[in-house]
């Protein structure tokens, strides 16, 4: 899709600029599963007139975009949906599907009934790689579900909590310390300048983050004097 002004502007309507915007992929489960539908947030790269996704192997995503061509993204404010979806399952009950019709075939795709907006993209063409795959996508419908006045929402607290979850999803995979910097950087603005929701959503984070420590702990050798290594979390107040 080209980076016309008018394309820009409409787009930018739905939570989509230039560059990477990070937004609520929701996508139809297989019928075998007890959960419906997914959701995740995941990073929608628009660069040089195309649109497209960078998703890993092993994620929910991943799986069910490699059988199914269409899925929503939704724009929403709420940290708290961000934070549970990038580590924990939705319930049903926080989706709600919409149909379109396509080449006269009618398609369910799910929504979160808390979004803003959603659209609905189409993918067009998959590149797979040793543990990833690039989905390149299109834009089919837009659909606008609460009043325009709500819009994006420039918080520097509600951003931070974003940023957590992309740092925690990678010290998962790394073990890298450098992650807990970083998340401890955006504890300061998320407990500055974050809403009420915002601080709720760390707390869901931060939960997780004591997941992963106990996983560690468990497969992690003893040093030389019989001790483990310190903790990610006594680094958290």
């Amino acid at each position: 899709m080209k980076e016309t002004p008018k394309n820009l502007k409409k787009l930018s309507r739905f939570g989509i600029s230039e560059g990477i915007s990070e937004l609520l992929l929701t996508t139809k489960n297989s019928p075998k599963d007890k959960r419906k539908a997914n959701a995740a947030p995941i990073g929608i790269t628009w660069k040089n007139d195309k649109m497209f996704l960078h998703l890993f192997k092993g994620s929910k995503t991943y799986e069910n975009l490699t059988q199914k061509n269409y899925f929503a993204a939704n724009m929403t404010d709420d940290a708290v949906l961000y934070a549970t979806s990038a580590f924990y399952d939705l319930k049903n009950d926080d989706f709600r599907f919409i149909k379109i019709t396509r080449k006269n075939k009618t398609i369910s795709i799910p929504i979160l009934k808390n979004a803003n907006a959603a659209t609905v993209f189409k993918c067009v063409k998959r590149l797979d790689a040793a543990d990833s795959m690039i989905v390149h996508i299109k834009p089919v419908k837009f659909i606008p579900l609460k009043k325009r006045g709500a819009g994006i929402l420039i918080n520097r607290g509600f951003h931070s909590v974003i940023e957590v979850c992309v740092h925690l999803t990678r010290y998962e995979l790394a073990r890298d310390p450098m992650y807990i910097d970083e998340i401890r950087r955006r504890q300061t603005l998320i407990q500055r300048c974050g809403r009420k929701n915002d601080k709720k959503a760390f707390i869901i984070l931060k939960k997780r983050l004591l997941e992963i420590e106990a996983e560690n702990k468990k497969n992690e050798p003893l040093r030389p004097d019989g001790q483990t290594q310190e903790s990610a979390l006594s680094f958290f107040p």
